[in-house]
């Protein structure tokens, strides 16, 4: 199955070697690194490279969904959504974004995630998806928020980035509680 969907703005596709140098781009900006749960420090062309092949392989393994978010005008790079850490055994995933900064408070974490909730419970079925926030990311946590996602608790010290701890918050979002919120039946 090929990967893709449109919302009123986005366009959401598997990555191509043609997105490495924007994803590059974007995955460097300060902004993104420093309050993204799973950037490194720095990512290089021979890193994203890795990156993108492990992506492809972790959709045919089911472990993993991440895909490209791009302005439908213009076909512009602005980041990145998907489900992490899939469990077909347990019917749950984790919700993954980021945006470029200089397209950030426009809505577009939420667009997209919302296709990824889309996904998870209506394609896949799961009963669960979580999301994790570092506690410095307040915009993530509003995303999480618009998307009816509940609060879970805080884990303390738990990711090293860059020589210093940082809390990870956790929220979720129940199959009931998404059928509930966006008026959607699931078959």
């Amino acid at each position: 199955m090929k990967f893709e969907f449109e919302t009123q703005r986005l366009i959401i596709r598997e990555y191509c070697k043609k997105d490495i140098d924007d994803f590059i781009r974007v995955t460097s900006q300060e902004s993104v690194k420093a309050t993204t749960y799973g950037i490194p420090e720095n990512y290089t062309k021979y890193y994203a490279k890795k990156w993108f092949k492990y992506l492809k392989q972790s959709i045919k393994t089911m472990e993993g969904y991440e895909f490209g978010m791009f302005l439908k005008e213009g076909n512009i790079y602005i980041g990145n959504v998907g489900l992490i850490n899939v469990s077909m055994l347990h019917n749950h995933a984790d919700i993954t974004y980021y945006v470029d900064e200089n397209y950030r408070n426009r809505g577009y974490s939420a667009e997209a995630a919302e296709v990824m909730l889309k996904l998870g419970f209506e394609h896949f079925g799961f009963e669960k998806i979580s999301g994790l926030c570092m506690s410095i990311n307040p915009a993530s946590r509003r995303v999480m928020g618009k998307l009816g996602m509940k609060y879970e608790g805080t884990m303390r010290n738990e990711l090293l980035k860059g020589g210093i701890y940082y809390d990870i918050e956790r929220y979720s979002l129940l199959k009931n509680e998404y059928i509930t919120n966006s008026k959607v039946e699931i078959g």
